[in-house]
C-alpha cells in the first residue's frame, strides 16, 4: 500500500488547490527553502491527527477551509482493510484498488445505511465511497487512522521522539518485534510465563483477593442477581513489556535517554534504526506472521538526510533506503545534488518545488524530459538546485547534436545537412533565432575552422581547456564564465524545449 495521490485545498503555504502524484518507491522533493516541501510531511500529519483548522490553514485564507485527501493504492488493500479493526473500510476499496480519505474543516453530511443524517467536521476522517463518489465516516472520529497506516517522521530540526517508542506501530517496535519471534519460544520466556501463572495463580495473588471478591459478589446479589466475580492477570503479550523499553547512548562512560540527546544526535539515531532496519530478512518474518497479522508497510518522511552526512554516507543511507522501498514508499526533501546521483525512473520520482510566480509550484519530474533517458542527473541538478556545471552542458549538446544530424537537418540554405562533424553542427546553430555568438575574448580554430557559437565554442574548452594568446600578447581564448555556461545551457534547452522550434519533431 502506498500514497499514490495527495491534493491540498489551502494548506499552510499552498493557496487553492494543489494535486500530487507520486511514486510507491522513492521521492525526492527539492527546491530552495520556504518552497513547501515539508508541507507535505505535514499534510500527513494532519490527516493523522488535524484537530483545528488555525494550525493548518494558509495565511489570508482564514474565510476559506482547509482540507488533505490522501489517496492510497497497492494490490495489498484489500488484505488490510480485511483487519478487524478496519473491516468498516472494505467497501470503500475500489475496483482498481484504491481507497481514499479526506480531513476537512468544512462541514458536510452524508447518509448512513439506516438512513441516518450524520454530520462532518475536522474531526472526522472521511472516505470515499467509490459507488456515490461522496465522502462518508463509517468509523465515526478518526481513531482508526491509525489503525491504516503507519507514518515514520525524521525532521532535520526537531527532535524525533517518535524513534524511541517501542510501540508495535513504530519502527523500534517493529524492529524488535520482528526479529524477538524465536525468543517467545525460548526456555527463558517459558519459564517466564510458568513463573508468571504461579505468583498470580491459586499458590500466588488469586487466594489474596478471593475476601475482595466475596464481598463485590455479595453486593452484586443482593441488587442485581447471583453473579460470580473473579480477578484475572493473564501475562500481558510481549509488545506490551516492549513499550517499557528506553534507548540509552552512553558516551565516555556516562548513559543517558536517547530523548535526553540533543537535535543531532537524535536524527543520527534515527537514520540509523532505519538502516538496520532496511538489513531485516523481511521474507523469514513474513513467513512466520499468521493471516490476521497482516503488517502494514511504515511510510518514511525523512527530511534532509543529508545533513551532518558526508558524500560516502549518504551513500550507504540511500543504499539502505533503496532496499527499505521494495516494501515501504519512503518521501524525501533534500538539497543535496549528490543524494540524486542515484535517482531512477522505475522506483523513483521527483518533484521540484518553487516559490517563483514565473514558474510552476510544483514541477513533476516527468516534465524534466529533455531527453529520452531523462532526467539526468546533470538536469536535476540545473532545474532543481540551479546547478551550473560543465557535464550538463556537453550532455546537452552531445544530445543536440545527435537529434540535428539524425534529423539532416540542412543550414546555409539547405545546401549542407549536418553531420557528425562539430563544425557542421556549429554552422547550423549559427543560423538559430536567438543564438549566442563568439566574441574576440572567445577565438578558437582547429583545422581551418572557427568555432562561430558559444555552446560549440564551450565544449571545445571544456575538452581542451587552455590558452591562446595572440601576437599582441591578448589572450583570445578565455575560460567561459559560469553565466555563459548558463546562457549556453538555456539557449540549447529552448532549443530542445519551445514547441515553436524547428526540432518538434524531438518530442
Amino acid at each position: 500500500m502506498y500514497i499514490s495521490k495527495l491534493t491540498l485545498n489551502d494548506f499552510r503555504c499552498f493557496k487553492g488547490s494543489q494535486d500530487l502524484e507520486f511514486n510507491k518507491g522513492i521521492n525526492f522533493f527539492v527546491g530552495d527553502n520556504n518552497s513547501g516541501k515539508t508541507t507535505i510531511f505535514k499534510a500527513i500529519e494532519f490527516i493523522q491527527s488535524g484537530k483545528n483548522k488555525e494550525d493548518w490553514i494558509s495565511k489570508n485564507a482564514n474565510s476559506k477551509n482547509v482540507s488533505v485527501i490522501v489517496e492510497f493504492s497497492g494490490s495489498d488493500l484489500s488484505d488490510i482493510v480485511k483487519l478487524n479493526n478496519l473491516k468498516k473500510y472494505s467497501s470503500y476499496v475500489s475496483e482498481d484498488n484504491k481507497l481514499t480519505i479526506m480531513r476537512s474543516s468544512e462541514p458536510g453530511e452524508w447518509t448512513d445505511s439506516k438512513g441516518s443524517k450524520k454530520s462532518l467536521d475536522l474531526k472526522n476522517i472521511r472516505v470515499l465511497n467509490p459507488k456515490t463518489s461522496s465522502f462518508e465516516n463509517p468509523s465515526g472520529i478518526d481513531s482508526t487512522i491509525t489503525a491504516l497506516f503507519d507514518a515514520q517522521f525524521v525532521y532535520s530540526d526537531l527532535k524525533n521522539e517518535d524513534y524511541q517508542d517501542f510501540g508495535k506501530t513504530k519502527i523500534v517496535g517493529k524492529l524488535i518485534n520482528d526479529i524477538t519471534k524465536d525468543f517467545q519460544k525460548n526456555k527463558v520466556w517459558l519459564d517466564l510465563q510458568t513463573a508468571h501463572k504461579e505468583a498470580f495463580g491459586e499458590n500466588g495473588l488469586t487466594p489474596i483477593l478471593k475476601k475482595v471478591q466475596k464481598r463485590i459478589e455479595k453486593v452484586l446479589n443482593e441488587q442485581y442477581g447471583e453473579t460470580k466475580v473473579e480477578f484475572d492477570f493473564g501475562l500481558p503479550a510481549i509488545e506490551n513489556f516492549f513499550k517499557t523499553g528506553n534507548i540509552l547512548l552512553e558516551e565516555n562512560g556516562i548513559k543517558t535517554a536517547a530523548a535526553d540527546k540533543g537535535t543531532g544526535m537524535q536524527r543520527a539515531l534515527a537514520l540509523s534504526l532505519i538502516q538496520v532496519y532496511s538489513q531485516i530478512d523481511k521474507s523469514t518474518v513474513e513467513s512466520d506472521k499468521s493471516e490476521d497479522e497482516i503488517d502494514k508497510p511504515i511510510l518514511f518522511f525523512i527530511d534532509e538526510p543529508e545533513t551532518f552526512l558526508h558524500p560516502q554516507a549518504q551513500d550507504k543511507l540511500l543504499n539502505s533506503l533503496e532496499k527499505i522501498s521494495q516494501n515501504s514508499q519512503i518521501f524525501i526533501t533534500t538539497h543535496s545534488p549528490y543524494l540524486l546521483k542515484k535517482f531512477n525512473n522505475a522506483n523513483h520520482s521527483i518533484k521540484v518545488f518553487s516559490r517563483k510566480t514565473e514558474e510552476p509550484r510544483v514541477k513533476s519530474g516527468s516534465d524534466l524530459n529533455l531527453f529520452s533517458f531523462s532526467p539526468s542527473w546533470g538536469e536535476i541538478n540545473y532545474f532543481a538546485f540551479g546547478v551550473v556545471s560543465e557535464e550538463f552542458h556537453n550532455e546537452l549538446f552531445g544530445y543536440l547534436h545527435n537529434k540535428v544530424s539524425s534529423l539532416n537537418k540542412g543550414y546555409d540554405s539547405g545546401n549542407k545537412t549536418v553531420g557528425k562533424s562539430i563544425a557542421s553542427f556549429d554552422s547550423w546553430l549559427d543560423e538559430q533565432s536567438k543564438v549566442i555568438k563568439t566574441n574576440s575574448k572567445h577565438q578558437n580554430k582547429f583545422n581551418n575552422n572557427t568555432d562561430k557559437t558559444m555552446p560549440v565554442y564551450i565544449r571545445n574548452y571544456i575538452d581542451h581547456p587552455r590558452d591562446f594568446i595572440d601576437s599582441a600578447g591578448n589572450n583570445i581564448r578565455e575560460k567561459p564564465t559560469r553565466e555563459e555556461i548558463r546562457d549556453s545551457i538555456d539557449f540549447m534547452v529552448e532549443l530542445l524545449d519551445d514547441d515553436k522550434s524547428s526540432l518538434t519533431t524531438f518530442k
